[in-house]
């Protein structure tokens, strides 16, 4: 058995905002298998009922299925005994392994209503319920979901045998009435909002420093957090997150400082690009495609380690690339003498000024190459180049292959 594939597995849900808990040979966290809601909700609910009827009921080596009377789903698994319980320092011995809770479908407002009806929720507790749904992460797909279990515990060294359990057979009942609650403990709609601000603020930080990683990490985190709908109309709702979503991450990238040209030109782009979506299914990837695009303006256009002096210049050949630039000209325009920003360009930016404005050129080159029918020629010369052999040329040294070759190579006539 290789317990370094189960610690993957775990990896994953948690990424996913899934969460994975062990239990064995004691249950002192029972009480965090729903976040501790039952016994914020319900008046003097059990933990300790429910721990016994996991010890009795779940047999080793078998993947439970489980739907509570809550409509939330876990996997409950109990590890045979004489494998290597993972993640327990006490070694081999039987523990319990819980996954969830996590819902498979959304529930939407009406389906709360009559869940909470039927719980007996009273109404100062009602936007606890909600907003606790509203934390519970989404998987979509069941079958995907026991596929992915199933592939894990096969490479964990034993293949799981699949059942089916609800409250007949392992009851999670609150057994108790519901409650307001108590004064010391925090409102269960209170710590959801703030875990969502926590990782709003952790994206957005990441997505400033340019981090595809921890960005799309923070965001996968994020997503689990649903957002009440705004209004009825659920493409109009979805439009205006994302439109909220642009515009705070806008922001975010101007601590980078990226010129607001560029970010203006990105924000407007990807406004465009949500407005002109008709169906939910067109929606539905634009939330990690404005992380990744921000994520990437930083990268290209970040002037914050560069003083003053060297972002001006940077600015300048951006917007201005197809004009008659030298390192004479730049100094000229930022009234300090050639040797000076030679200097400093070289020692902030490691490359020389020439360097720089051929990385330009040829970047905007790349992108009409693939983007329109122009002629290598028209290309060089709308891009600053005089000359189309010196174009080629630096494009080679660049790219590792002449512009027309880039072409054929991208399938471009």
């Amino acid at each position: 058995m290789n317990p370094g594939i189960f610690d993957t597995f775990v990896s994953l849900c948690r990424c996913l905002g899934i969460q994975v808990l062990l239990f064995g040979p004691d249950y002192n966290e029972i009480q965090n298998i729903d976040y501790g809601f039952r016994g914020k909700i319900f008046r003097n609910f059990d933990y300790g009922r429910l721990a016994d009827a996991l010890n009795r009921h779940l047999d080793s080596g078998v993947y439970y299925l489980y739907e509570d009377d809550l409509k939330l789903h876990y996997t409950l698994i109990r590890f045979p005994r004489d494998s290597e319980a993972p993640g327990l320092s006490s070694g081999p011995g039987s523990c319990i392994c819980s996954i969830g809770p996590l819902l498979h479908a959304p529930i939407n407002k009406s389906a709360l209503l009559e869940l909470m009806e039927k719980q007996g929720i009273m109404p100062p507790l009602q936007q606890d319920f909600i907003e606790f749904y509203h934390r519970v992460p989404l998987f979509p797909s069941l079958d995907v979901w026991n596929q992915l279990v199933g592939f894990f515990l096969n490479q964990y060294g034993f293949p799981p045998k699949f059942i089916e359990i609800n409250n007949d057979s392992l009851d999670f009942s609150p057994a108790c009435t519901p409650d307001c609650p108590f004064p010391d403990m925090p409102d269960v709609a209170i710590k959801a909002v703030e875990e969502r601000y926590q990782w709003e603020n952790a994206l957005l930080t990441a997505v400033a420093a340019g981090n595809l990683q921890q960005s799309m990490d923070a965001f996968f985190q994020l997503s689990q957090y649903k957002i009440p709908a705004r209004i009825s109309d659920p493409i109009r709702n979805q439009k205006n997150l994302l439109l909220s979503f642009n515009t705070l991450l806008r922001k975010a990238v101007e601590r980078s400082h990226v010129h607001p040209l560029h970010i203006d030109n990105l924000s407007r782009q990807l406004s465009i690009q949500i407005e002109s979506a008709l169906m939910p299914d067109q929606l539905m990837p634009l939330p990690s495609t404005l992380v990744r695009r921000y994520c990437m303006l930083v990268n290209n256009y970040s002037r914050r380690a560069y003083s003053f002096l060297v972002q001006t210049c940077m600015d300048y050949v951006d917007f201005h690339y197809n004009a008659d630039l030298s390192l004479s000209s730049l100094a000229d325009l930022c009234s300090v003498s050639s040797s000076y920003l030679s200097s400093l360009f070289k020692k902030e930016t490691n490359m020389t000024v020439t360097d720089y404005i051929h990385y330009t050129r040829i970047r905007q080159a790349l992108f009409l190459l693939n983007a329109s029918n122009l002629s290598v020629g028209e290309i060089a010369s709308r891009c600053g180049f005089s000359d189309a052999n010196y174009f080629t040329r630096t494009f080679k040294k660049l790219q590792g292959k002449t512009p027309k070759i880039y072409r054929k190579d991208m399938g471009i006539n």
